[in-house]
């Protein structure tokens, strides 16, 4: 049986849920301060292309996220095990992300495999690890070479010029 064991755990898991979304707003907007709310200031990430602190890390993603003409971060699956008496956790979130640049398209699948932590009330990752599954890179045919989304005027930006800023604030 699936079910809630208390409304501590519920709250806690959407604290971390906050935090895992704090992460992928940050990186797709390159706003360094949004990303680095989802960690705890002594956090660790192991990506193999980068293994350490996590501030080094995301100054180093949106500084190759801005030379990038898009990305998207989409979170796909969750689960979560979370002790909120030792106010810590762990949790396999599954991301599929989007990145075009000049000339291709890519897609990667894979899963972050967290730990988290409460410190004084406040839930955020305190270890990542990311594990990659799979890929694809198609060629670039444009935009909208078929005239498809040729009605839609709102269009996302890798700043705090986006749309967003006017509507959600800071984060």
């Amino acid at each position: 049986m699936v079910k809630i064991k208390d409304i501590e755990t519920l709250l806690a898991e959407q604290a971390i849920r906050k935090a895992v979304t704090f992460y992928s707003r940050g990186c797709d907007r390159c706003d360094v301060d949004i990303f680095k709310l989802a960690f705890h200031d002594d956090a660790e990430v192991k990506y193999g292309t980068y293994d350490g602190h996590y501030e080094k890390f995301c100054n180093d993603i949106v500084t190759g996220n801005l030379t990038l003409k898009d990305t998207s971060h989409t979170i796909i699956n969750e689960h979560y095990n979370i002790d909120v008496n030792a106010n810590q956790g762990t949790g396999e979130i599954y991301v599929l992300a989007f990145w075009g640049s000049e000339g291709f398209n890519y897609t990667c699948s894979g899963r972050y495999l967290d730990k988290y932590e409460c410190r004084d009330g406040d839930w955020r990752i305190s270890f990542r690890q990311y594990i990659y599954d799979w890929s694809r890179t198609t060629k670039y045919r444009g935009d909208d070479p078929n005239q498809i989304f040729s009605g839609l005027k709102y269009k996302g930006t890798q700043n705090k010029d986006d749309i967003s800023y006017k509507i959600l604030g800071k984060s």
